[in-house]
């Protein structure tokens, strides 16, 4: 008989963690990704840009990507600090745009990213340009294909004068993940603590 107590509660409890944790598929490339990821180059002397980008980014693969999508919800901030310390906003959440979508006949490889972050001549798989940049700035984000965990910039200073990066880091959370999971969690905690 005492068994047959324990195993009751138990086979409850069990019900109501299945029960309250099936919850229906989400497609994947649905949960866009949270990304941040700053880099910087040094100039000498103590002066410096640094950049900051920040922005949703999907988990469809490169493929998959429509050639000509609506927006890119990714902004840029470029700043310089001086040898004083003193640091100055050069651009501000700038919006950027696929590469594809500003120079869809370019040969994507001419530009003079790092090996790893260079794109191919006919394939620019997240390659940024931001329209607000008088001579032209560049973001390159690598893995392709997945979470982002690196970044590289090229910032043409002039026409034919670029300065590169160095390799940056990215952080990503998937929000609408997160979020999910904590709904799920909130209720079986409180399905739990209602059968006690």
């Amino acid at each position: 008989m005492s068994k047959m107590q324990i195993l009751k509660p138990l086979s409850c409890i069990l019900t109501v963690a299945l029960v309250t944790t099936t919850t229906p598929p989400v497609p994947a490339q649905t949960n866009p990704y949270r990304v941040t990821c700053q880099t910087m180059v040094s100039l000498g002397q103590g002066v410096s840009l640094t950049y900051r980008l920040a922005g949703s980014l999907p988990e469809t693969p490169a493929a998959e990507i429509p050639q000509n999508p609506v927006a890119t919800p990714l902004t840029l901030t470029v700043q310089w600090q001086g040898q004083n310390g003193r640091i100055q906003t050069l651009l501000n959440a700038s919006a950027l745009s696929n590469y594809e979508q500003l120079a869809p006949d370019a040969d994507y490889s001419q530009l003079p990213f790092e090996e790893p972050f260079r794109a191919q001549p006919n394939k620019a798989d997240r390659l940024y340009g931001t329209p607000a940049s008088v001579h032209g700035i560049y973001v390159s984000l690598r893995p392709t294909s997945g979470q982002p965990q690196q970044m590289q910039t090229v910032h043409y200073l002039r026409p034919g004068e670029y300065v590169r990066s160095m390799v940056g880091t990215c952080q990503t959370e998937n929000a609408d993940l997160d979020r999910a999971i904590d709904e799920q969690l909130t209720r079986l905690q409180g399905r739990l603590q209602a059968k006690d």
